[in-house]
């Protein structure tokens, strides 16, 4: 009797043990089933990449800006915006719809949102720094458009005081010819020390801290100079603008030190520049299905 009751016993593990092997090769089967469905989406993300050309990012990088480089990167994170990103997200939302319900495949789900996430992250860090370039020549644009006003608006305040010394108005002329020569040579003592730093901390500090400040007092203090003559009160105005340009300029010039931050901390040469640079995230996934296949 205690043998029949083995041999019955032992015949319910085996079946047991057998159908929880069907269970599990059922698992894997609907994961790579579902599996296949996400990886095309992937296949579709690559081929996005390789026609974006983001190779001539080498080139265009090394090249002087020119009118047509700035097409060129700019229409790129638009392509980026407006191709890439669809892709990317399809690719990311694709991973839900992978079934896992043995702990085997949730395993294998895992490594493979791993995977997806790793090639993701690659490339929002490529999105990245194409708007940074973006930025960079955008703000270095600002910036000569900055000292071309401030040299147009110097221009004119020498206009207007040789107006006024024409007119006979010399204490006024000589009253602000003074003033703005001071000034002059306190923004350029100041601005010499931010000139000679590599330190872009400090640089943005001084900016901050004893540029800026400078300029708004030295505008405070025009605005309260008593100037009676139109000519002498007209170079006062556009004195004003003039330091109002270069408060601009020096606001714009933090920025660009923000941005070269910025693109330091990413590695141009490991940043995908085709599909197939996106494969050697999937390694580590492609070793673990082999084995459980």
């Amino acid at each position: 009797m205690k043998k029949i009751l083995y041999l019955v016993l032992l015949c319910c593990i085996v079946f047991s043990l057998a159908a929880c092997g069907n269970k599990e090769d059922s698992s894997i089967k609907d994961f790579e089933s579902t599996l296949k469905l996400s990886q095309n989406k992937g296949h579709a993300l690559k081929t996005t990449v390789d026609e974006l050309n983001i190779e001539q990012l080498d080139e265009l990088s090394n090249k002087e800006t020119t009118d047509k480089n700035k097409r060129e990167i700019n229409q790129l994170q638009n392509d980026i915006n407006n191709k890439l990103v669809p892709k990317m997200t399809a690719y990311e939302d694709s991973i839900k719809n992978i079934k896992a319900s043995s702990e085997q495949a949730k395993s294998l789900k895992k490594s493979y949102r791993k995977t997806v996430e790793q090639q993701i992250n690659a490339l929002k860090e490529l999105q990245t720094f194409v708007s940074l370039c973006n930025q960079s020549i955008k703000a270095n644009e600002d910036i000569l458009d900055y000292t071309r006003l401030f040299e147009k608006n110097r221009s004119k305040v020498e206009k207007n005081m040789d107006n006024a010394s024409a007119a006979g108005i010399t204490t006024e002329v000589h009253i602000l010819t003074k003033k703005l020569e001071s000034n002059s040579r306190e923004l350029k003592a100041t601005a010499q020390k931010n000139v000679d730093t590599n330190n872009d901390k400090e640089a943005k500090a001084q900016i901050e801290n004893d540029i800026m400040p400078l300029i708004e007092s030295q505008i405070k203090d025009l605005n309260q100079t008593t100037i009676s003559d139109s000519n002498v009160n007209a170079a006062r105005k556009n004195t004003i603008e003039m330091y109002y340009s270069l408060q601009n300029y020096y606001e714009t010039r933090k920025e660009t030190i923000t941005i070269g931050e910025k693109l330091d901390k990413i590695d141009y040469n490991k940043l995908p520049k085709n599909g197939k640079d996106l494969e050697q995230y999937e390694k580590p996934f492609e070793q673990e299905l082999k084995e459980v296949e």
